[in-house]
């Protein structure tokens, strides 16, 4: 490997690896093994302008493999030492390392360490949502060179660039690094307007076969194991206090054409035989002018492509009108971001543009269409009471719903509630994320109620939630028998976490050791 100048600079760059990280998760889950867009839209980018490119997706080559973390956590995915070795296999001048959520951080930040323990001069870089809000927290914690902030496909390539040619990174959107003993960052301030002169994602360094045999998508639920995932668009109107997507994609509103997505919903069919996809925007119909363009060429084409919107679609934007234009087009599913049963936490708390009327409304139409409703609830904001919380299990329940997920609130760096936590000293930013599961433990106790009691309230509503069976047999069935298929193991895997697990709860109440598991 050809050394690097001590600023960076290396004139011989061509090698670049993108590395998404083993995935943290507690004890009573399996992993959501799904493509990491982020990585494969860079990748694809990179590739385009003339570098070799390596990615390697640690989560996806080994789900199950287990590191026992902390009591009941676990990193799944390749070892650091696995990950080390294949960075070794491809020699690359640079590392790109993936953090999109904050329980990610610590595997982030060990590579780097490790990474630069095994070659000073390897070029380490890191990007997501976690280092683009906590950049000075992530540099100080760990041997970075470069952070990139937000969306990369125009800064990341730029960076690069101006390593080659030894010239400087000032002007460069976004990006942080150090400059002798200090830190320097620009901020992020451009964001990609149109979007359709992006080529489509590298799905074919990242092996689509292998997500098809891991068989994990996002959500659990598919028709078809066939199945990738697609984002047509980014960039968020609304300005809700506890999320920090608008903050990391910018508030504008940004597509890519139908035609544009036509196109790569045939190429997916065509090159990889892919039989069901993922919508992975936040927003998907907001444009409806848009949404209509596109659900009817899905229909009009006739290729029988399945689809749902696993990671929430935004409900104010529908009406049954767009749902049966939904469901005409291939949609299964939809995964309803509702977030709170009480307005006033709505409308007050979290600034979210969405009536509960509406959510009713859309809940019925989707039922007498025969499309898979799930939704996405959280308890435990800051400053919301024991009634409001209680109101949040009531419409659950009242919704009648085939799958219900109610996450517990955690602080998202880069949203207003992550700021108002760290004022009211729940958190701090070098500890919040490094305890707990981000999504159904608490880091928060409040004055009406206290975090232990939020995670055995939503123990129970998940008992109920598997009861949504007998609700609706055919829907929900379809969705469990299409997982025991195609995981025939599976069973028995996730009988012996749970059963390991109520052993802990067990244990851990009684005042007794836990058993080691091994490292």
């Amino acid at each position: 490997m050809t050394p690097n100048h001590p600023t960076g600079f290396n004139p011989h760059l061509k090698r670049v690896m993108l590395i998404f990280p083993p995935s943290t998760t507690c004890a009573r889950f399996e992993p959501m093994v799904s493509t990491p867009m982020g990585i494969a839209y860079l990748a694809a980018t990179l590739r385009e302008a003339g570098y070799e490119v390596a990615c390697l997706d640690a989560l996806c080559e080994a789900p199950r493999q287990e590191t026992l973390v902390s009591e009941d956590i676990f990193r799944l995915g390749l070892s650091y030492d696995q990950i080390i070795a294949r960075i070794r296999e491809f020699q690359p001048e640079v590392v790109g390392i993936s953090c999109i959520f904050s329980n990610q951080w610590p595997a982030a930040r060990e590579l780097s360490r490790r990474i630069k323990a095994q070659d000073p001069d390897l070029v380490v870089c890191t990007g997501g949502a976690h280092p683009s809000f906590l950049s000075e927290r992530c540099m100080n914690d760990a041997p970075l060179d470069f952070i990139v902030k937000g969306e990369a496909e125009e800064s990341f390539p730029e960076l690069l660039g101006r390593l080659r040619k030894e010239r400087p990174f000032d002007d460069i959107d976004g990006l942080v690094w150090r400059d002798g003993g200090s830190l320097r960052q620009n901020p992020k301030t451009r964001f990609i307007r149109d979007l359709d002169r992006l080529p489509f994602p590298a799905h074919d360094l990242l092996n689509p076969e292998s997500y098809f045999r891991v068989g994990l998508p996002m959500g659990y639920d598919f028709v078809s194991p066939r199945n990738l995932p697609v984002m047509t668009s980014r960039g968020c109107p609304c300005s809700c206090t506890f999320c920090s997507s608008a903050n990391l994609w910018g508030r504008h509103y940004r597509t890519r054409s139908s035609a544009n997505v036509l196109a790569e919903l045939d190429w997916l069919q065509d090159r990889f035989q892919v039989k069901e996809i993922k919508f992975q925007d936040d927003n998907l119909t907001v444009d409806r002018k848009r949404a209509r363009e596109l659900f009817n060429g899905m229909a009009d084409r006739g290729r029988h492509l399945m689809w749902n919107t696993p990671n929430g679609i935004a409900v104010w934007t529908l009406d049954e009108e767009m749902l049966g234009l939904m469901k005409r087009s291939g949609c299964f599913g939809i995964t309803m971001a509702i977030e709170s049963g009480d307005q006033e936490v709505l409308s007050s708390l979290i600034r979210k543009p969405l009536k509960l009327d509406k959510v009713r409304e859309v809940n019925r139409a989707a039922r007498r269409l025969g499309i898979f409703r799930g939704a996405y609830f959280i308890i435990g904001f800051p400053g919301e009471t024991r009634e409001q919380i209680g109101k949040t299990i009531s419409f659950t329940r009242e919704l009648k719903l085939d799958n219900c997920i109610i996450f517990i609130f955690n602080p998202l760096p880069g949203s207003e509630l992550f700021k108002e936590c760290l004022a009211r000293g729940y958190i701090t930013e070098e500890s919040f994320f490094e305890t707990g599961n981000q999504y159904f433990s608490s880091v928060i106790d409040s004055e009406q109620w206290k975090a232990e009691e939020l995670e055995r309230m939503i123990q129970r509503e998940y008992v109920r939630n598997y009861l949504a069976l007998f609700r609706n047999p055919v829907v929900v069935g379809r969705r469990y028998y299409n997982y025991i298929r195609h995981h025939p193991a599976a069973l028995v895997y996730a009988s012996t976490r749970v059963l390991r697990t109520l052993k802990e709860q067990v244990l851990k109440r009684s005042g007794r050791a836990l058993p080691s598991r091994g490292g």
